[in-house]
């Protein structure tokens, strides 16, 4: 009897060591990212952002066309010219940078902020709202063909973007300068 349950006992103990085993290698563990790694995520995020926003604003080998187009702004910085604006060339402007605006919106619910990027957040995540309202405003005066509808939402837009949004965008990623 007593080997009986010396046999039971050890019995018992493989099988719970087979279970805990069993149990063991199907549970892998997954680490959290480090403080670094959610940084560089953000910080790239942010990056792609203005690329993308870089790319939207060129138009046959011209940055800055947008400024042109829609802002009368030749150079950048100049005096509105009422001559330059272009309501057909501005709309195709702000339809490319309204999806980049729409896709960095999406792309930050998805991408948790670091803690010392979280006010820089703050701002992307009031102020893309109503970038996006300001460029849909701006499709549509480009729509209306009126050259004055198309300078004033530009200038909407751009007191939405210049500076809160283009400061955050340097204290998250000052390897790119963002006038």
């Amino acid at each position: 009897m007593q080997s009986e349950m010396k046999l039971l006992v050890i019995l018992v103990a493989v099988l719970a060591g087979c279970s805990n085993a069993g149990t063991a290698a199907s549970t892998p563990s997954v680490a959290s990212p480090t403080p670094d790694q959610v940084a560089q995520r953000y910080v790239a995020l942010v990056h792609a952002f203005w690329i993308g926003e870089q790319a939207a604003d060129v138009a046959v080998g011209r940055s800055n066309l947008a400024a042109k187009v829609c802002l009368g702004r030749d150079p950048p910085g100049a005096p509105p010219d009422m001559q330059v604006v272009d309501p057909s060339m501005c709309r195709e402007r702000a339809v490319a940078i309204l999806a980049n605006h729409q896709k960095f919106l999406s792309d930050l619910d998805g991408t948790p902020p670091p803690a010392k990027f979280a006010g820089d957040d703050r701002v992307f995540r009031a102020q893309l709202p109503r970038t996006i309202a300001d460029l849909k405003a701006l499709i549509s005066a480009a729509d209306s063909g009126s050259k004055d509808a198309v300078l004033a939402a530009a200038t909407t837009y751009n007191n939405d973007m210049y500076p809160l949004v283009t400061d955050a965008l340097n204290d998250v990623d000052p390897s790119v300068r963002h006038p």
